[in-house]
């Protein structure tokens, strides 16, 4: 039975992420455990904390256990955390020898967020794999649309002309820092911990600086000088750039499906069947990125408050972390999966675009009137002009037009030219993403 829709048979497709849930499940944790074990046991008798040849043997005997889930339920229930019965298992497994120097001067937090960091590498290498894909697919979109003059809406009204590919790259720009913040976050705090129980040293004293060195780069992790048991800004700052982005989605979806409504219609989705009425084609996609942008934005709530930890170690706010951040990642993962798949196949309607942007009227221009005749006269007066031409039963631009014959009202009322920057806003942004995509190729 399964109670998340993330998991769930009926509704994972559309809002879980099967290969991120699969690297950061229970199986994919109890592997990445016992890998620390053995890389810390290696790194230990590379410093001599303990004999290079014991720490070589475990290392290896490590890698050929074998561990049931079903064989650590039980008692991770009655701990509170699995690595007691973790370690139980693995001492049955391993030469007698060698059982001393089995989890040698860690604490059962060092490993599960050690292994937890090891998951939570991979799983960022593909959420920005995803997401440059997702800029890549926007990057055409506002390249073959920087000129497709279309109605630009402000607090849901006629606003003024805009392109699509200033869309598109509004879209895009929610997106670009993502990358950045995660190669921050794998560079500082996707981190080693190995500080022992009371985040002191206290079992490997003065070797610990030189043990934590090659124990990270084994790894492939960061380095970490001090505990960070009951400091948790390092999983509070993956979460907030993990929820920044699953908000940019949800502004792309929300977008999407407005721009796919019947009365404005302006974007062709691949949408799913209503159960009764044959003509519908629902904004699916668009729909789950906002549902997911909102799950997410609650699930971060849970990492900010779970920062509160108390004294040197905190078993109830490390729990809360479990609790949301996994959850996090795949919901993170699904709204990238949702929004490559609707924008892979989402067609602009440019002559709809066009219709709607001609349909609103005279007034979409009327800001651009005030500024053209802002050159000849003060702008309260150009503002008067222009709102007592909207007021007359004739044409604004005919009524303007009789008025001040000097302006090059033609020019005033193009579309493409009233959209001011938009086209290059459109090519700004390609070419931000440009490099990303040469660096992707070398």
């Amino acid at each position: 039975m399964t109670v998340s829709l993330a998991d769930s048979p009926l509704w994972q497709n559309l809002f879980g992420d099967a290969e991120i849930a699969a690297l950061l499940g229970d199986d994919a944790l109890v592997a990445a455990m016992v890998r620390v074990e053995g890389e810390l046991a290696r790194a230990q008798g590379v410093v001599g904390v303990i004999p290079a040849e014991a720490g070589n043997r475990l290392a290896a005997a490590l890698e050929g256990c074998r561990v049931e889930l079903s064989d650590l339920a039980g008692k991770t229930a009655s701990d509170g955390v699995v690595v007691p019965a973790l370690l139980a298992s693995l001492r049955n497994q391993i030469p007698p020898e060698l059982v001393q120097y089995l989890h040698w001067g860690a604490t059962s937090q060092d490993v599960v967020d050690t292994a937890t960091m090891v998951q939570l590498r991979v799983v960022s290498d593909l959420l920005i794999e995803r997401a440059q894909r997702l800029l890549d697919r926007l990057c055409d979109m506002a390249s073959e649309h920087n000129q497709t003059v279309m109605l630009a809406r402000t607090r849901t009204q006629a606003a003024m002309p805009t392109t699509f590919g200033a869309v598109a790259a509004i879209w895009g720009q929610g997106i670009l820092p993502f990358q950045a913040r995660m190669l921050a976050w794998q560079k500082g705090a996707c981190r080693i911990s190995l500080h022992g129980a009371a985040g002191t040293d206290a079992a490997m004293g003065v070797w610990a600086p030189q043990v934590r060195k090659h124990f990270a780069q084994a790894l492939g992790l960061a380095d970490s000088d001090s505990a960070w048991h009951a400091s948790r800004d390092g999983v509070a700052s993956l979460g907030a750039a993990l929820t920044l982005l699953a908000g940019s989605l949800g502004k792309i979806g929300q977008d999407a499906a407005l721009l796919a409504q019947t009365e404005i219609n302006e974007l062709k989705l691949q949408g799913g069947a209503s159960s009764t009425m044959p003509h519908k084609s629902n904004p699916v996609a668009a729909e789950a990125l906002v549902t997911l942008a909102r799950t997410s934005a609650r699930l971060q709530g849970a990492l900010f408050d779970a920062q509160i930890h108390n004294h040197q170690r905190d078993g109830a706010a490390w729990a809360e972390e479990w609790h949301s951040l996994r959850q996090l990642c795949v919901a993170v993962g699904a709204a990238l999966n949702n929004a490559n798949a609707m924008l892979k196949t989402a067609k602009p309607d440019t002559d709809r675009m066009l219709r709607n942007l001609t349909d609103a009227g005279e007034g979409i221009f009327a800001e651009a009137a005030v500024f053209a005749l802002s050159r000849i006269m003060p702008r309260p007066d150009a503002q008067s002009a222009v709102k007592e031409a909207i007021g007359t039963d004739g044409s604004m631009r005919e009524v303007l037009k009789n008025a001040h014959p000097e302006i090059d009202w033609p020019q005033v009322f193009d579309p493409l030219n009233a959209a001011g920057r938009a086209p290059d806003m459109a090519r700004e942004f390609c070419a931000l993403v440009a490099p990303k995509q040469r660096s992707k190729s070398e």
